[in-house]
């Protein structure tokens, strides 16, 4: 095989040492008894801390979640009474526990089926297209030799692969800003507020959590 560009970059990749399976204990020798009791206490704390932190971890997402879904239903009310974003809120029990919920202009990643069910559902507006384009990696790999020879300003490459080698990534998703049209929009095309907001998905923090 020649030693075009791509072959001396690979070469010089470092290769990867397969990880070990073996997953025998390994003791350590401690000169002192209280050593070794020291050693075992920790381990037995880290290892009740960490079960404790993983039932915390499933306590906090199980309200997380509760709270976010009230707090977009509450976001959903808000803009209906008003008419307009409000960048903040606070989300507040009779109680005094509170939260502030920010409802941002940024939105899960849609692929092109839905990007293609909401322009069909409520105009183009609503959808932002941006493709990237990027080499065709196996157009790529058939003509490194060739590839190599381009760059030392030579030609070869067929017309076919010419047309092949760079493919184009098209990402889509809900246009920014669209979040500060939606009462007007959703009066326009007649569609309710919390509809429009589950088709959309605008992502939502809960910040600073009072008891």
């Amino acid at each position: 095989m020649s030693k075009n560009l791509f072959n001396k970059a690979k070469s010089k990749a470092e290769p990867k040492t397969p990880k070990s399976k073996d997953k025998s204990n390994v003791i350590p020798k401690f000169e002192d008894p209280k050593e070794m009791a020291e050693f075992h206490a920790k381990l037995v704390k880290l290892a009740t801390l960490k079960e404790q932190m993983d039932k915390i971890e499933a306590e906090i997402k199980d309200a997380d979640s509760y709270v976010r879904d009230l707090g977009m239903s509450e976001f959903s009310n808000l803009l209906d009474r008003t008419g307009k974003r409000e960048s903040s809120f606070i989300l507040a029990s009779d109680q005094g526990a509170s939260v502030m919920v920010v409802v941002q202009d940024k939105y899960k990643t849609i692929n092109e089926e839905r990007a293609e069910y909401l322009k069909d559902t409520y105009g183009e507006e609503i959808v932002d297209e941006q493709t990237e384009f990027k080499f065709n990696n196996e157009v790529l790999e058939r003509n490194q030799d060739v590839i190599s020879e381009l760059i030392e300003k030579c030609e070869g490459i067929t017309a076919e692969d010419k047309e092949n080698l760079i493919v184009g990534v098209t990402k889509y998703s809900v246009k920014k800003g669209f979040i500060d049209t939606l009462y007007k929009f959703s009066k326009d095309k007649k569609v309710g507020i919390p509809t429009l907001l589950a088709e959309i998905e605008p992502q939502l923090q809960l910040k600073s959590p009072k008891a």
